[in-house]
């Protein structure tokens, strides 16, 4: 389900501000949320559950192979000599059910008689029900995010993007092709995606009015789901040292809708890097992917 990745933040309590508020009205609207919501919290109560049960039996478990009473195989050879037991070697496979079998057996003796309250097993069983629980954890997570344990790429993206409003600073560049780029940002302001594109399309990408351009035609692409287009603009922006960090922003979001999260992790990882305006968002991000 979408809203998964949503959920798991919501019950770790990491949503805060608008995002918690706007994801508690899903919950009130959105019977489907709300049933999310219960599951995960349901799947995630198990879990620790079962988590509390195998710590707690820790504590009873002793493994036999390091007890003081265990037979040193070399006894049990010299045994064997004593009681006249000559047609087993070594060498054959059999002598070591047999040791394992002695041993077992005289390991119970004596933890009878000392009265022992712990439960006597092999390493292997320890490491079998640690296993075992590793195993059901996988399979819960499969069970709650329906996808093997994958991350729901989108829903991060949609998490933690926004659209820049426009610099009005930047409008008025007097007439001609300018005037195209002032027509344009107004239909951006009103979320008019699809005609504000073609406006920004009129205008040549090699003589755009400002640096801005490609900053708002990238994220009207993206808003259009343009993601490859909004990556060539926004790439435009790299070289500049005010509008770099933004560009960087943008791209790296761009390239998490694409499901492209090596290159997306490179960007997010310069952003924080070089102590860019996006780096607290950054550092957010990077870990839900």
């Amino acid at each position: 389900m979408k809203y998964t990745w949503l959920v798991e933040k919501y019950l770790e309590g990491e949503l805060s501000g608008e995002a918690l508020r706007k994801f508690e009205l899903e919950i009130l609207r959105k019977p489907e949320v709300a049933e999310e919501v219960e599951r995960v919290r349901s799947m995630n109560h198990f879990m620790k559950e079962q988590h509390s049960k195998f710590q707690d039996s820790i504590g009873l478990i002793e493994d036999y192979e390091d007890s003081e009473n265990v037979i040193d195989e070399e006894i049990i050879r010299q045994d064997l000599d004593g009681l006249k037991v000559r047609k087993i070697s070594s060498d054959q496979k059999k002598i070591n059910d047999l040791i394992t079998k002695l041993t077992e057996s005289k390991i119970s003796r004596t933890l009878v008689n000392q009265q022992s309250n712990k439960v006597l097993v092999r390493k292997i069983s320890v490491w079998l029900a640690a296993a075992s629980v590793a195993i059901l954890m996988v399979i819960s997570i499969s069970l709650v995010t329906g996808k093997s344990g994958t991350v729901d790429y989108m829903a991060a993206y949609q998490q933690f993007y926004s659209t820049p409003q426009t610099d009005l600073l930047f409008r008025d560049m007097g007439p001609g092709i300018d005037n195209t780029y002032n027509l344009a940002l107004e239909q951006y302001d009103l979320k008019n995606y699809k005609i504000a594109y073609q406006l920004f399309n009129d205008i040549p990408e090699e003589s755009p009015p400002n640096i801005h351009y490609y900053l708002y035609k990238g994220v009207t692409a993206m808003e259009l789901e343009e993601f490859r287009v909004a990556i060539r603009s926004f790439t435009n922006l790299l070289s500049d040292p005010v509008q770099k960090h933004e560009g960087m922003w943008y791209l790296g979001l761009s390239y998490i809708a694409l499901e492209d999260i090596p290159a997306a992790r490179q960007v997010l990882e310069e952003i924080i890097a070089t102590d860019g305006y996006y780096k607290k968002q950054a550092k957010k991000l990077l870990k839900s992917i």
